[in-house]
């Protein structure tokens, strides 16, 4: 007996069927690796973009210059700025994720022509301020108390808001940034 050795057409089919027998099992690792790998991946990506969002965020935190050397100060220059009617260099004293929400309060106070009252009430705030500083060096809070003898109704973003009467305190409070700017994140 010869075996397969000594027929040609034999042999092409082993051949061949390894071939396929090879394709299958590739096909079922890509398979499977898609299954299984795709969340991980998917989470891997996600970490990256995560990673690089929070880099980002912290040059910028690094290269911030909006702000001054005290608190007192960055509460000054913003002032300086509402006077000039500068409301985007005036929103750019506040921490990053509350310069949008201020950017609209300020637009709005000056499409209103509350911006000078604004103005005033900030700087009387400010006379009266007694500083408070709190366990964390980078965290420096003013307070200043508001007496009202009579109930007061303010709008505040369309809606009216109620104040009864009684002493009031008004926290001011600002974060020290890392590239040493003072930036208020409480107003």
């Amino acid at each position: 007996m010869m075996g397969n050795q000594g027929n040609p057409q034999l042999r092409g089919w082993g051949r061949h069927w390894s071939v396929v027998l090879f394709l299958a099992v590739l096909a079922g690792i890509v398979i499977w690796a898609m299954l299984n790998l795709g969340p991980w991946l998917r989470a891997w990506q996600d970490q990256r973009a995560a990673r690089s969002a929070q880099e980002q965020l912290e040059k910028a935190y690094r290269n911030d210059k909006y702000g001054g050397a005290t608190p007192e100060e960055t509460f000054d220059m913003f002032i300086a700025a509402l006077e000039k009617g500068d409301i985007d260099l005036a929103s750019r004293y506040f921490v990053f994720n509350k310069q949008d929400n201020w950017r609209k309060t300020l637009e709005e106070y000056k499409t209103k022509a509350l911006l000078g009252d604004f103005i005033f009430e900030l700087k009387n705030t400010e006379k009266s301020w007694e500083k408070n500083q709190t366990q964390d060096p980078n965290i420096i809070e003013f307070y200043s108390f508001v007496e009202i003898e009579e109930g007061a109704q303010v709008e505040i973003n369309g809606r009216k808001i109620s104040i009864p009467a009684g002493r009031h305190t008004n926290t001011t409070r600002f974060e020290k940034y890392p590239s040493k700017v003072w930036k208020i994140s409480i107003l």
